[in-house]
């Protein structure tokens, strides 16, 4: 578990310190997991909330931070006026690709260290592990 921190910190420091250094020091704590979550397409806001693990009251004062800042836009989904979706502005793209590059500078500083074999293994290890609903139900006894 200590390791598991020690690691996830390795990622959080380094993400933090790429995004003030090039100008995007307002991203909240939780933003960078949010930008990078809407990359690949807009998404909602229910799809968000199970993808990042939090609540819908969580993701909605995270993403009023965001849309206020500039880095998220906000419209009705076309198919379900019911629902939201949130999509990166420009500005929200360039914080994305600086979380993208922290977490490539992490993870080549890892393949460095442990060589490219170790470092697939440890990352199938963690699939495994996290792919499990309740990685609890799981462990011996």
């Amino acid at each position: 578990m200590v390791l598991l921190s020690r690691g996830a910190g390795a990622y959080r420091t380094t993400v933090r310190r790429t995004l003030d250094e090039r100008g995007f020091a307002d991203v909240p704590r939780s933003g960078s997991w949010l930008l990078t979550a809407l990359v690949r397409a807009p998404r909602t806001g229910g799809e968000l909330a199970v993808l990042l693990g939090t609540s819908k009251q969580g993701l909605s004062r995270l993403s009023d931070a965001l849309v206020e800042r500039g880095y998220l836009r906000r419209s009705q989904d076309p198919t379900d006026h019911r629902r939201v979706r949130f999509a990166l502005t420009p500005r929200g793209r360039r914080a994305a690709a600086c979380v993208s590059q922290a977490v490539g500078q992490v993870d080549r500083t890892l393949e460095r260290r442990a060589g490219r074999e170790a470092t697939e293994r440890a990352r199938q290890a963690l699939a495994m592990l996290f792919s499990s609903a309740d990685p609890a139900e799981e462990a011996p006894e």
